[in-house]
């Protein structure tokens, strides 16, 4: 009995020992990241090795990578080749790395995995160095939108889809690619004038690097408007990148024909055309040293006269000339346009409300003349001839008078237009009421008698043998002789100014106050301040003086 129950203990014993051997010998699994080789910026090829999958169900495996070292199953990008878990090497190519930048990135950690119901193991780490994306020059290093520029450098393209050019974060057009080469079409929508400098960046599948070199944008003139008018008609210009006038530069110019036009103040770009252009011409732009030809011509319409103001005139005065396309934007010095009165050059300027103004020659003759009018390429004739008549100064009546008559003088005029006459050397303006009559009034300031007639035209003055007589102020007689302080004494004469203002009557040297003054009848009262005794009375008028036969008498 105690045989047996030594036999049970000892068997016991032993089945416990092989069952704590069989559990020392479950195990986890062992995993190696063999190699990891770069292919392309954002691709690589991962290779790792299952040395064992271990006893503990793996379901899954492959590789994880990151731009930093410290890569673990919560850090990283996972690569998972799957749930069937194979014994020994696998491999796996990566495109498109996620790199966690649209930048280049040099570094990648790597490191196998396999996972399994205990958890992840992890292989070594592996560093890799990526290749460079690299972006050399733009050639040509300027253009304008539509050109084709090449950027060479060293390019890891998987795909055309993968490629983006973009100037100033304006996405173009890609033509072609090379690992060396892309050609791309500079695009619309850049906002930029001409001149200034973009930049260029190549995006390949989502990885970022910029043109070394610079590139200039130029202008794209596309257009002008309007095809036609009349010399200094403002044309517009439009396009892309189009320059500005603070930042013009010298390798932008605009032709009409052969001749440059400047463009004006302030305009984006606006231009006056010129007096020194051809009725028709070709419109073109030159960007530095070439030459672009825009879509039509420019056709300078003639101007149209439709009349003279006025019509018949005399040397030395100033003819309206009225009609339609007429020059203009002369601030901006396109050339004034030139008139010719027959055969005579006479000046022209413009009068700001549409015409022109021509100054006849006062050299000209009289006669009927033919009006041409020359604007640009454009000369036009006025529909009428223009009478010129000669200076004429011929007759004037009344032949005598006193200041403040009114005179009718014959001869030549422009009607309504004014002309001085001179009395000797006093002057006296009117205006002339028909052609062959002017009004004017007789000066003061001039002593009586005879004194000759001058008609001043254009600076000239003109006369004839007759003379006018002027007639001064004169005493006939006065009443009472004699009087005391305030009483009223009545004048009589003739020639008097029927004006107080021009009119002075004294006591001997005491001025004396006025209560009525016409032509032939002055009324005064006796100075209050005028001492007892005889004197004589004495009238200016008009700045003549006239004094008394006899004597006035004060009394107390």
């Amino acid at each position: 009995m105690k045989k047996n129950i030594l036999l049970i203990a000892i068997t016991l014993i032993s089945l416990l020992q092989f069952q704590s051997c069989k559990k020392d010998n479950l195990t986890g699994p062992e995993i190696q990241t063999l190699s990891a080789t770069a292919l392309a910026p954002n691709a690589a090829t991962f290779i790792g090795n299952i040395v064992s999958k271990g006893n503990f169900n793996p379901s899954d495996y492959g590789f994880i990578y990151s731009t930093t070292s410290d890569v673990s199953d919560v850090k990283g990008t996972k690569v998972s080749l799957g749930k069937d878990v194979p014994q020994g090497e696998f491999t796996k190519e990566v495109r498109n790395l996620s790199l966690n930048s649209p930048y280049y990135q040099s570094t990648l950690f790597v490191r196998a995995y396999i996972t399994d119901e205990k958890g992840t193991a992890l292989g070594k780490t592996i560093q890799i160095n990526l290749p460079t994306q690299q972006a050399g020059n733009v050639s040509p290093n300027s253009g304008k939108v539509g050109d084709q520029v090449k950027i060479t450098g060293k390019f890891y393209i998987e795909s055309d889809s993968a490629i983006e050019v973009t100037f100033n974060n304006i996405k173009a057009k890609v033509l072609s690619t090379s690992d060396t080469e892309i050609v791309a079409e500079i695009p619309q929508g850049i906002q930029a004038r001409h001149g200034n400098q973009l930049s260029i960046e190549v995006s390949i599948s989502g990885q970022k690097v910029s043109v070394s070199n610079g590139f200039t944008i130029y202008a794209n003139v596309k257009d002008f408007s309007p095809k036609s008018g009349p010399i200094g008609t403002l044309v517009t210009f439009t396009g892309d990148n189009l320059p500005d006038y603070y930042n013009y530069p010298s390798t932008f110019s605009i032709f009409f024909g052969n001749i440059q036009v400047n463009t004006l103040y302030g305009s984006i770009p606006q231009i006056s055309v010129p007096s020194t252009v051809e009725v028709k011409s070709e419109v073109s732009v030159r960007l530095a040293d070439k030459k672009f030809v825009l879509p039509g011509e420019f056709t300078v319409t003639p101007p149209v006269i439709t009349g003279l103001n006025p019509a018949v005139t005399l040397p030395g005065t100033s003819v309206a000339i009225s009609g339609n396309n007429f020059p203009g934007n002369f601030e901006h010095n396109q050339g004034m346009p030139t008139a010719t009165i027959g055969s005579t050059d006479a000046q022209v300027f413009p009068d700001y409300q549409g015409g022109f103004t021509m100054i006849v020659p006062e050299s000209l003759s009289a006669g009927d003349y033919t009006i041409t009018f020359k604007s640009g390429p454009n000369t036009v004739t006025a529909p009428k001839k223009l009478k010129v008549l000669s200076y004429a100064f011929t007759n004037f009546s009344p032949a005598s008078g006193a200041p403040g008559m009114e005179i009718d003088i014959t001869g030549n005029f422009i009607k309504d237009q004014s002309y001085y006459v001179y009395f000797g050397t006093i002057p006296s303006s009117g205006a002339a009421t028909s052609a062959t009559n002017l009004k004017i009034a007789v000066p003061g300031g001039i002593n009586a008698g005879n004194v000759k007639l001058y008609l001043e035209f254009a600076g000239k003055k003109y006369t004839i043998a007759k003379e006018f007589k002027m007639l001064g102020p004169a005493i006939t007689s006065f009443t009472p002789t004699s009087a005391v302080a305030g009483s009223i004494v009545t004048i009589k004469g003739e020639g008097f100014a029927q004006n107080y203002y021009s009119t002075v009557v004294k006591f001997g040297t005491i001025e004396a106050p006025i209560t009525s003054i016409t032509e032939n009848t002055i009324t005064v009262a006796v100075p209050s301040n005028l001492n007892p005794g005889t004197m004589k009375l004495t009238v200016i008028s008009n700045g003549q003086t006239v004094i008394s036969s006899t004597n006035f008498t004060a009394t107390n």
